[in-house]
């Protein structure tokens, strides 16, 4: 008895073996790198999945749209992604978290260059890019004070990537025109002057991030001496973390460019005037 329990058990490995060395064989013939994360779901459906915290499912849906480019060792080019189910992803995590800046930093940082190279390549009749730069648009809409950052990286986008400086223009005048109580501060209200009227597009970023990055370790300096919540503390300096780190390497790959006094932000034109354009 002991002895046929033990030819079936070895029989039944054997066939196991046998079927896991025949999907292996045939997986990657069918396998391909799949262009979209899927269809969002709900926000109702993602907080009862969360247990009723919100801001756990809104990391959790960005990570997730942040990882679904890297399949089984292979990585999706993020210009031949499935933008509009992108754009779903980014509004279901924003609807989550509204006042988070994750999901907008996302849009304007990531997803609208590499949307453009897609319209390019792709179908520029159905541009995606201007719809990834109305989603950062609306969201500052919704929290001018703690949206402002990504809404400034979109105007930048949109003058030097889409060359469509009537938006990029548009897009300054909304932070000129917001409420005092944003606490924006000047240089971004002044943007026009101080970063889209750059001939390069290299110095104009460089301005912007360097900007962005000094504003950024204010505010959490300010945030931990009030003793700020944690979450949102751990959320800006992966935020700042980022910024630097995309600031330094600017600086690395384009030595010949670096700033002459040393200073973090480059000093600003002295007047919006054509004469003194940079």
């Amino acid at each position: 008895m002991h002895k046929l329990a033990a030819r079936f058990t070895w029989i039944a490995f054997a066939v196991l073996l046998a079927a896991q060395m025949l999907l292996a064989t045939q997986v990657p013939e069918r396998w391909k790198l799949e262009n979209s994360p899927g269809p969002a779901p709900t926000a109702l459906a993602a907080r009862l999945a969360s247990l009723d915290e919100p801001h756990l499912a809104s990391y959790a849906a960005a990570l997730f749209l942040q990882g679904f480019d890297a399949q089984a060792g292979a990585l999706l080019p993020l210009r031949s992604a499935d933008f509009p189910a992108v754009l779903h992803w980014l509004a279901l995590t924003h609807e989550l978290d509204p006042h988070s800046g994750y999901p907008l930093m996302l849009a304007a940082f990531d997803y609208a260059e590499t949307a453009h190279m897609q319209d390019e390549q792709v179908h520029p009749e159905h541009a995606t890019a201007p719809a990834v730069l109305d989603f950062v648009e609306r969201g500052f809409a919704d929290d001018p004070a703690a949206q402002w950052h990504w809404l400034a990286h979109a105007a930048w986008v949109s003058r030097y990537v889409l060359h469509d400086d009537a938006r990029a223009h548009a897009e300054a005048r909304l932070l000129r025109d917001a409420p005092v109580t944003a606490s924006i501060p000047q240089w971004a209200r002044e943007l026009d002057s101080y970063v889209l009227n750059r001939d390069d597009p290299y110095q104009a970023r460089r301005a912007l991030l360097g900007g962005l990055v000094a504003n950024q370790r204010a505010s959490q300096q300010a945030t931990h001496g009030n003793g700020g919540k944690p979450a949102r503390q751990e959320s800006e300096t992966r935020e700042i973390e980022r910024l630097a780190g995309r600031l330094e390497a600017m600086s690395d790959a384009k030595d010949r460019n670096r700033d002459p006094n040393g200073g973090l932000i480059p000093p600003s034109p002295k007047s919006s005037s054509g004469d003194d354009r940079r």
